[in-house]
Order: C-alpha cells, then sequence, then structure tokens
C-alpha cells in the first residue's frame, strides 16, 4: 500500500494562478490608449503597486509549487537519497531527471530562477544593470508554471 502524502502543492499552484489573474486585472485597468491614438499606453501610477505585490506572489509561489512538486516527483520515482542528492541542484537538472528535457522550458526554469533570487532576495548594491519588470518576470513564472503542469500533467493526480 503506498504512502499517504499531505501536500500543499496543488494550493501553491492556486495561489499562484489566483495572483497572476489578479495582477493581470491590474495592469489592464491601470493603463488607457494614448489620447492621440498613436501606438502605446498612458500608465496610470499605482502608490501602492498592487500589480508589482501580485507579481511578487506570483514569483514566490511558483517557486515554492516547483520545488514542492520537483520534490514530491523525484523521491517518487529515485527516493529520498537521490532527493538529497540533487536538492541544491539547479532546476534544469532537477526538471531533466523527471523526464523534461525542452530546451525551451529549461531555459525558461533558468530565467525564472535567475529573477526570483533577484527579486526575492533584493540587494539593491548589486544591481546588474538589466532592467526587469517583476510583471514580465510573473508572466514567465506563469507560463513556466502552465507549461511544466501541462507536461506533468497526471503524475501526481493533479
Amino acid at each position: 500500500m503506498a504512502e499517504l502524502i499531505y501536500t500543499n502543492v496543488s494550493t501553491y499552484r492556486a495561489i499562484a494562478i489566483e495572483a497572476f489573474e489578479a495582477m493581470q486585472e491590474l495592469v489592464e485597468s491601470g493603463r488607457r490608449p494614448k489620447e492621440d491614438g498613436s501606438p502605446g499606453w498612458i500608465l496610470q501610477f499605482d502608490p501602492n503597486q498592487r500589480s508589482f505585490k501580485q507579481a511578487m506572489v506570483v514569483i514566490v509561489f511558483t517557486g515554492m509549487w516547483l520545488e514542492a512538486l520537483l520534490h514530491l516527483l523525484i523521491v517518487r520515482d529515485h527516493g529520498e537519497a537521490k532527493f538529497r542528492e540533487v536538492d541544491y541542484k539547479s532546476y534544469e537538472e532537477k526538471l531533466r531527471l523527471v523526464g523534461i528535457d525542452d530546451n525551451s522550458i529549461l531555459e525558461a526554469a533558468k530565467r525564472f530562477k535567475t529573477a526570483r533570487k533577484a527579486l526575492v532576495h533584493e540587494k539593491a548594491h548589486f544591481d546588474t544593470g538589466a532592467t526587469k519588470t517583476a510583471q514580465d518576470e510573473a508572466r514567465n513564472a506563469y507560463q513556466l508554471l502552465l507549461t511544466i503542469n501541462t507536461v506533468l500533467h497526471g503524475l501526481l493526480g493533479q
């Protein structure tokens, strides 16, 4: 008989998805077409940074979801000892271990890891000079979540 495992993996996924949808609504409601009809948008200033906050929730909970999912799959398929061996390895290595070797997914995971680390562990004095927006990185995180979830659909009864 299989051991029953209690996990929050599906809850983390739901939180990330709900935050993404809230972020998108805030982004859409905070912009309007230029009055002269030229391409582009007039962006409304949001002093409370609501879309940024939702983007951060997307990024953090996508990371929690991915870590939890990879843990479950690696332990299930390769055992706890193997998971301990790869625990601090890159997302790319862990994804390959569970059977995902699509370069576009692996590149999105690499981008996600870099953005998540920079946003969550902000070190203002170590600015790389690259301009990123949390909303763009949340879109990458969300797409990564959807893609991995689709590829691995059914492995955990999700």
